[in-house]
């Protein structure tokens, strides 16, 4: 970060957030996070960046956002296979 930024600067704001993230995905890391936290990875770099391209991170986050709907919507019934899995002794 250069030293005109602010400590409220909107970027760094969310570089904190998007490292928060990932901490995150890392105490309770899934393979299935593994793409989501590539691109809030990328995100995250991009924001710290001196002068972050605003067109690609809002295309990196839009990509996060739809990834972690559709995991959000799928993940209940990727749970009820898994239980079902380890009740018939595949999982």
């Amino acid at each position: 970060m250069t030293g005109t930024q602010s400590p409220t600067d909107p970027m760094q704001t969310l570089a904190a957030a998007l490292t928060d993230s990932l901490k995150a995905i890392d105490g309770d890391y899934r393979e299935e996070l593994r793409e989501i936290r590539a691109l809030l990875e990328e995100a995250r770099q991009e924001a710290e960046k001196d002068e972050p391209n605003d067109v690609k991170l809002k295309a990196i986050l839009a990509d996060c956002n739809e990834m972690i709907r559709t995991f959000a919507a799928l993940d209940p019934m990727w749970q009820g296979i898994q239980r079902i899995a380890r009740m018939v002794g595949i999982g």
